[in-house]
C-alpha cells in the first residue's frame, strides 16, 4: 500500500514560499511511505558431507532484522517471511554459519562442515561434597533389602522340607 503524506512546516520546493496552511493542491511537499514487499522464503537445507537434507529441527533459520525464525521440517524444507533487505542467518552447531540478504537467498542451501582441531584440552574437577547422611540412608536401605531377601530364602527352604 502506498500513501503520500504531507510534511507540515516545510517550505514548498516548487513555490519557494513558506507553507502557512496545509494545502496539498498548491504544495508538492509530500513523503512517500511505501512499505517494502514481504517475501515468502522457501528452500531446502542440505549437508555438504552427506548430500542429504538436515533432519527436522536441527538447523536454525533466523531473520536477524525482524528477530523471527523457523526450523526446517523432516525433509529439510523451511519457510520464512521477510523483506528483501532483511538479513537471514542459517546456522547449525559444527557447520559454518551463513548470513545473506533475503533477496539473495538461494532455494538450495548447502551448509559446509566446520572442522577445528584443538591443541589442548583442560579438564577441571568439581569440588566433592561430603554428605554422609545420604550415604548412610542408602547403605541402611541396602542392608534392609538384603535382610528381607535372606528371610524369604529361609522361608522357601522350610517349605521344601
Amino acid at each position: 500500500m502506498e500513501a503520500d503524506l504531507p510534511i507540515y512546516g516545510l517550505a514548498c520546493p516548487s513555490v519557494k514560499l513558506k507553507q502557512i496552511e496545509f494545502d496539498t493542491k498548491n504544495c508538492g511537499c509530500t513523503m512517500n511511505t511505501k512499505k517494502p514487499p514481504i517475501l515468502l522464503l522457501q528452500g531446502i537445507i542440505i549437508d555438504s558431507r552427506t548430500k542429504a537434507p538436515f533432519q527436522a529441527g536441527l538447523v536454525n533459520v533466523y531473520n536477524v532484522t525482524k528477530g523471527t525464525g523457523t526450523l526446517p521440517d523432516a525433509k529439510g524444507m523451511y519457510e520464512l517471511q521477510a523483506s528483501p533487505n532483511d538479513q537471514i542467518r542459517i546456522s547449525f552447531v559444527g557447520y559454518t554459519t551463513i548470513t545473506l540478504l533475503a533477496s539473495a537467498l538461494p532455494k538450495v542451501i548447502t551448509l559446509q562442515e566446520q572442522t577445528e582441531h584443538l591443541d589442548e584440552v583442560v579438564i577441571t574437577a568439581k569440588k566433592k561434597t561430603k554428605n554422609y547422611a545420604i550415604a548412610g540412608i542408602g547403605l541402611t536401605a541396602l542392608l534392609f533389602m538384603y535382610a528381607i531377601a535372606d528371610d524369604e530364602k529361609a522361608k522357601k527352604k522350610k517349605e521344601k522340607t
